[in-house]
């Protein structure tokens, strides 16, 4: 049996969604710069969050190189807050 088009999730999709939740995060992250107080929502753990889950949406969109790209640049994203955090 197969399934319908409707129903089968497009690969670039996921790879879209990864890169819009990646690229939201560094301009949220630019703006935690200028903040005058601490947050929850300013802490480098939650941006290592954002990341991750950016990374698991692009896992889902490695047939299409869209989502190659995203897992990439989210990954990337990952290393350089892992550094800030760890280093």
């Amino acid at each position: 049996m197969t399934t319908p088009l409707a129903l089968q999730a497009r690969p670039w999709i996921f790879g879209v969604a990864a890169l819009a939740l990646v690229l939201l995060a560094w301009l949220w992250f630019a703006l935690c710069f200028t903040a005058r107080a601490g947050a929850w929502w300013n802490s480098l753990y939650f941006f290592a969050a954002i990341y991750v889950v950016a990374i698991l949406i692009a896992t889902r969109g490695i047939r299409s190189w869209v989502g190659i790209f995203a897992l990439l640049i989210s990954a990337l994203s990952l290393g350089c807050i892992s550094l800030f955090i760890f280093g």
